[in-house]
């Protein structure tokens, strides 16, 4: 037999071409490209909040974990390793998980997605069943190396990575369905958005992206969308809201913008003028409309935003005077003067 000689360059191009390769996983390629949102949890951020001392010290849960014991040890020891370690249940949620909503036939869908250690989540669902006496796996069907359950409005499911959760508000949701998320190409997932992909790239602890595109998805307001853009020239697709919420030590962190498109950005005001009347006419016909853009200011006047505001007497405000420009801390001056 001829023996194959690997040199230690090819070995070395090989163990960085594999690294790399795992290290690129991204799961948000299991959302599809006609999301308008997407909620991103980076659980590496968040794990070292939780604290579950509380739980030690609370009777009603020692009584419950004493009465559980008596039934099943294995249960309580499962949970008290997933009280260290969220990770043990085989459900990997300090890695980053997904929620998004789209539409799918016209019908709002929405899921979750989250990674998991599939040979720990397995055996940990069979002594559940068998501790419990209802065997899991009963429920379970499988095809194409995906693990599922489905109901008439929802389905779950797994393969060797990821677990995915679909359900929609009325319809059924199918294993075809399932199945497409599971294996959805790059230029049908989130990723074929440019946008999305920025956003993605400065993901904190808790993050939110917003689609102005729902509005051009939802039928029911397709002439609506044409008449405004042709009587404004805006175009209403391509619009975006970043939101993120990082947990540092002592202090949150909160960071949002709104990135709109050219159309917005270098609005045509000669057009506007031109169609004043017509838009005018537009606005008060398509109520509907117009409350799902966020385009009337009528709630604003029909509510009476009187609030009673808390705050410690004892703050020095002049502390914070340096963070004003003179106006605009004459403007606060008058405005704290109001509240007192």
């Amino acid at each position: 037999m001829k023996k194959i000689r690997l040199s230690s360059t090819i070995i070395v191009l090989v163990l960085v071409a594999v690294f790399f390769v795992s290290c690129s996983k991204n799961n948000s390629s299991h959302i599809p490209k006609n999301a308008f949102v997407v909620a991103v949890i980076d659980g590496k951020g968040l794990k070292d909040l939780t604290n579950n001392n509380f739980l030690k010290d609370n009777e009603e849960y020692k009584q419950t974990m004493e009465s559980l014991k008596q039934e099943s040890e294995k249960l309580v020891e499962l949970i008290e390793k997933t009280q260290k370690n969220p990770d043990e249940l085989g459900i990997l949620l300090t890695k980053r998980s997904y929620a998004f909503a789209s539409y799918d036939k016209e019908e709002l869908l929405y899921g979750f997605i989250i990674p998991i250690n599939k040979k720990k989540l397995e055996a940990n669902l069979d002594m559940i069943g068998s501790e419990l006496g209802f065997p899991i796996s009963a429920v379970l069907s499988t095809k194409n190396d995906i693990k599922y359950f489905a109901d008439s409005d929802m389905i779950l499911g797994w393969n060797k990575d990821v677990f995915i959760f679909l359900g929609k508000e009325s319809g059924e949701v199918d294993f075809e369905l399932l199945e497409k998320h599971f294996n959805l190409k790059k230029d049908e997932s989130i990723l074929a958005n440019d946008d999305f992909k920025k956003f993605h790239k400065n993901c904190k602890d808790l993050n939110l992206w917003i689609s102005s595109d729902i509005i051009k998805n939802i039928n029911e307001f397709d002439g609506e969308v044409k008449e405004f853009e042709t009587l404004t020239g805006i175009d209403l697709a391509n619009n975006y809201g970043h939101m993120h919420l990082e947990f540092a030590k002592g202090e949150i962190n909160f960071t949002s913008s709104l990135r709109y498109n050219k159309s917005i950005q270098e609005l045509d005001m000669e057009k506007l003028t031109e169609n004043s009347e017509a838009l005018e006419k537009f606005l008060s016909k398509y109520t509907d409309f117009i409350n799902i853009c966020g385009l009337n200011n009528k709630y604003a006047e029909e509510y009476d935003y009187d609030y009673d505001y808390e705050y410690d007497e004892d703050i020095n405000w002049e502390d914070y005077q340096s963070e004003f420009t003179e106006e605009e801390w004459e403007e606060f001056l008058k405005a704290l003067e109001e509240v007192e």
